[in-house]
């Protein structure tokens, strides 16, 4: 049990402080090496769209279990696979060479987490290791990259950033060694029908999970450079971000205390759509104003914490056992991929048609759908909360 929580803390810590490294940080390199803003757009929407793809791939490989890919071995291959692709970064010469080498290093990491939460989900069911414990190390671990590859990029050049990118991927294959998984069952490997498996609850999870993302991906893509035109410095920009990411680790090491106070999982899902509302809609009225938008900050912990949390738990309870991965790699191609894609690309069109504040607006009204679409799953599909 120590060793099972152990190896999948470590994976979370280590691949989000990647993520706290690359999603930050890799524009400034590609700037640095002559990229204008919008190749540079381009050369970063791999690591969005490849979880279109990359996660029901791989979600169905490890389900299938087919030629001895089980479920460790896929998680260490792939990211072994990454960390040697990751080598040749710093000698891409060109547009052609770098995004090739971005698609193929995002492939092979883009169903990872995916996988791990499979692993995870399973793991809290266990005695006295609850979900929040586990993932709560992934936020720990992003944030603990913010902070020091800023230091250390500022210390020691931009140039460096290919060898820190590689250094992270090394830690990540490390803790893909440490985790235990355990084999399923041969029972328990059936095949299941494609219409059977995305049923209608099934598909309104997703479609409702889309709108969640793509409300989010607003937030992720242009709050920066939207707190950069209200005059915010760059310390104070990554204060907003940091009180985010506080409000999400608190969550997590609270959740079920939440949870005893609302039992109803379908339902709390739904009010996470409804508090996602209200968090936008805070941000588009504020005009900058501190005191709206650290109050809109600490929404996260429900708008992206008790959200992430419920939806992992709906996947346990809407996938069959033999299904769980594709469960998960399908969320994360829906949400993650098809929502993050599209909210990013229309709220940049909807910034540049009308003004800054209105992409929140747009945020708002994807959030508003999300919250018609959820409540249709509530009203077919109660579910109450399990400890996790």
């Amino acid at each position: 049990m120590s060793r099972k929580k152990k190896g999948i803390s470590s994976f979370f810590f280590f691949y989000f402080a990647f993520v706290g490294l690359f999603s930050p940080y890799l524009s400034l390199w590609l700037n640095f090496r002559g990229f204008s803003p919008s190749e540079i757009g381009v050369l970063l929407s791999p690591m969005q769209w490849s979880r279109i793809i990359g996660p029901p791939f791989w979600g169905f490989l490890s389900d299938s279990q087919t030629a001895g890919f089980s479920l460790h071995r896929i998680l260490m291959l792939a990211s072994m696979i990454a960390l040697f692709i990751s080598l040749f970064l710093s000698g891409a010469s060109g547009f052609g060479q770098t995004i090739t080498i971005l698609i193929f290093l995002t492939f092979f990491l883009s169903g990872l987490v995916p996988l791990v939460e499979v692993v995870a989900l399973s793991t809290s069911m266990e005695a006295k290791c609850k979900y929040g414990d586990l993932r709560v190390w992934g936020s720990i671990g992003f944030l603990f990259a913010v902070l020091s590859f800023g230091f250390l990029i500022q210390e020691m050049g931009v140039e460096t950033i290919p060898i820190f990118i590689i250094v992270s991927l090394f830690f990540i294959f490390i803790s893909t060694t440490l985790l235990k998984v355990e084999k399923k069952p041969k029972n328990l490997s059936e095949k299941i029908s494609i219409r059977k498996l995305f049923n209608r609850n099934v598909c309104i999870f997703l479609v409702a999970s889309t709108t969640m993302l793509f409300a989010h991906s607003v937030l992720y893509t242009f709050y920066s450079l939207w707190l950069k035109a209200y005059g915010y410095s760059k310390i104070e920009i990554g204060v907003f971000w940091a009180i985010g990411v506080f409000a999400e680790i608190i969550f997590f090491l609270n959740q079920n205390r939440i949870f005893s106070i609302i039992t109803n999982l379908t339902f709390v899902w739904f009010l996470c759509f409804l508090v996602a509302v209200g968090r936008f809609l805070l941000i588009y009225i504020s005009e900058g104003a501190v005191a709206l938008l650290v109050f809109a900050q600490l929404l996260h912990a429900v708008t992206f914490g008790l959200h992430h949390t419920c939806s992992i738990l709906l996947i346990g309870e809407l996938f069959p056992s033999s299904a769980k991965a594709i469960g998960q790699s399908s969320y994360t191609a829906a949400a993650y991929g098809i929502g993050g894609s599209l909210g990013g690309v229309f709220s940049g069109l909807v910034w540049e048609r009308f003004n800054a504040d209105s992409i929140f607006l747009l945020a708002v009204f994807a959030a508003l759908a999300g919250c018609f679409v959820s409540w249709r799953l509530y009203q077919n599909f109660n579910m109450e909360f399990k400890e996790l």
